[in-house]
């Protein structure tokens, strides 16, 4: 190979590694770019968990709120039962009171006609 030929191979290699150099920085360009967009969608997505974070936080506190309300709703509708058991015995109670205060009232009645005729 001649001093002519090796000058040319050299300067064919140094141009296509140019062209390869230049490539490689458009790429790495491209990278910088794409490694700008996912940090900005990183710190997005932060944003969306730190919200989801804070609905959960909240739905939570709305399910102990739901679990209270039922308990005190089943303990009303015990009192309500309770009530309506007593007040069913209260009125067996105030209906056998009458039947003898009638009874006593139709006593005293001809206990009276006896000791007036």
């Amino acid at each position: 190979m001649t001093n002519d030929e090796y000058q040319q191979l050299i300067d064919f290699l140094d141009r296509k590694f140019e062209e390869i150099d230049r490539r490689f920085e458009a790429i790495d360009h491209r990278f910088d770019r794409v490694e700008a967009r996912l940090t900005e969608h990183d710190e997005r997505f932060r944003e969306v968990l730190a919200h989801f974070d804070h609905l959960h936080r909240r739905l939570e506190r709305l399910e102990q709120e739901y679990q209270a309300i039922l308990q005190a709703l089943h303990r009303i509708e015990n009192m309500l039962t309770d009530e309506r058991v007593k007040r069913e015995v209260l009125e067996r109670s105030l209906e056998e009171l009458k039947h003898h205060v009638a009874a006593l009232q139709a006593r005293i009645q001809e206990l009276e006609q006896r000791v007036r005729g």
